[in-house]
């Protein structure tokens, strides 16, 4: 347990996720604490004992300093907490770099997809706590040394999984969801932009839009339903992104990486589960996503669309819109920057506030694990992306082929077996 009531915290990759909620999230625990947040996630009964903690962000990692992301991070930074000292670092590494010359106590993690398994195993190999975006990893190999090494060292390994805090679907499935009987289906879509995929992230090639966005409707299944995968089937479609042309230069740019995804779960309970994940929508669609999720039960069924519950405006110029403002939005508080509120900071809240209960009120990694995304309500979300990942890229071999999609995969026995009859018969 720390020695007094401060807790530092660093944070590699300052890109989107990082302006729209980490960094607003960080300045306001290090001005106001935790303790004004924690109602919002229902743990206000730590709130005293935790009140008087200082979280101090003490360094930004991005990976190069061309544009000088990590300075500029800083300098916003420090406009609304003008008392902040925060050491901006660059490199392929990085986070080695800050945790061997600020010793933080806690690491967030915001950087691609494919790069958040070695910042987590570097923080808690040194004795930080995790807290990391979404997905943890993407492969249930270093999920499972992720949760080996967070157990043994006795340390929190938390992923952004915010739709769990989403209000509506709180509502969906702690109230409506008990009352259908025996759930037969649940089908959830969503579907990120194409600037996404061709502009906002240069690395969509090493990952894919399941991985991506998919791994939230998972996790809040699994989560709320208490249901494990026992086998998948999967496919996807390469058209627009691996043909992809600069839209300025007319340079061609390929992105090898699928445009669509659709995966098919079987549960143990009987139960199907359908995700579409797309990161190619266009941009003269009304809202920033197309989410929706549909559960099917015995004796009802329930619906919600993003749009349906988003607020909905045209103006001059900008044709008709919808936004969401109850994923983030800024309250007026008069003293510099505005506070944040909603469900995608909750998760973070979430995360912190186990942290903080382990760190300071002495309390155990089994009584923390149910109030937060932990790393061991992950690893069948994670398995449900590695073995997507190859199945969809097998299926789709053999659809270029003409032979259909035979491939499906096995998770019943705590792995992944892949099952192919066309190369069992080759054989």
């Amino acid at each position: 347990m720390s020695s007094n009531r401060t807790v530092r915290v660093a944070v590699v990759g300052g890109g989107m996720f990082f302006r729209e909620v980490i960094g607003h999230t960080l300045m306001d625990f290090e001005r106001y604490g935790l303790a004004p947040y924690m109602g919002s996630i229902g743990q206000s009964r730590y709130a005293r004992e935790l009140a008087d903690i200082h979280i101090e962000f003490v360094a930004i990692g991005t990976h190069s300093p061309v544009r000088s992301t990590a300075g500029k991070i800083a300098q916003w930074y420090k406009e609304g907490v003008p008392s902040s000292q925060i050491k901006p670092y660059y490199g392929e590494t990085v986070w080695e770099q800050i945790i061997a010359e600020t010793a933080p106590d806690v690491l967030v993690v915001v950087t691609p997809d494919d790069l958040h398994y070695a910042p987590i195993m570097c923080a808690l190999n040194n004795g930080l706590d995790v807290i990391s975006e979404k997905p943890l990893c993407l492969k249930l190999r270093h999920l499972d040394e992720i949760a080996h090494t967070a157990q043994a060292a006795g340390l929190v390994a938390s992923t952004d999984m915010h739709k769990r805090y989403d209000p509506m679907n709180v509502k969906l499935f702690r109230e409506l969801v008990p009352q259908m009987g025996e759930v037969n289906y649940v089908r959830a879509v969503l579907e990120e932009p194409l600037e996404v995929s061709t502009e906002i992230f240069k690395w969509a090639a090493r990952s894919n839009p399941f991985s991506y966005v998919g791994c939230h409707w998972t996790d809040m299944v699994h989560y709320y339903l208490g249901v494990s995968p026992v086998s998948l089937h999967a496919t996807g479609q390469k058209k627009l992104l691996v043909n992809w042309t600069d839209p300025d230069s007319g340079e061609p740019k390929p992105i090898d990486t699928f445009d669509t995804m659709q995966v098919k779960v079987t549960y143990d309970n009987e139960m199907e589960g359908l995700y579409v994940s797309a990161w190619i929508n266009p941009p003269d669609f009304e809202g920033n996503v197309n989410q929706e999720i549909k559960v099917f039960g015995t004796r009802g069924h329930a619906f919600m669309d993003q749009q349906d519950r988003g607020l909905r405006y045209c103006i001059l110029g900008q044709g008709s819109r919808t936004t969401n403002p109850l994923f983030t939005s800024l309250v007026p508080n008069y003293e510099r920057f505005d506070e944040l509120k909603g469900y995608g900071k909750e998760s973070v809240v979430a995360g912190m506030t186990a942290i903080l209960r382990r760190r300071f009120l002495g309390h155990s990694l089994d009584e923390v694990a149910p109030d937060y995304p932990n790393v061991a309500s992950q690893r069948s979300t994670i398995a449900l992306l590695d073995a997507a990942e190859q199945v969809t890229l097998k299926n789709w071999e053999y659809t270029q082929a003409g032979k259909g999609s035979p491939v499906t995969a096995y998770l019943g026995d705590g792995g992944i077996t892949i099952l192919d009859p066309r190369a069992k018969s080759q054989k």
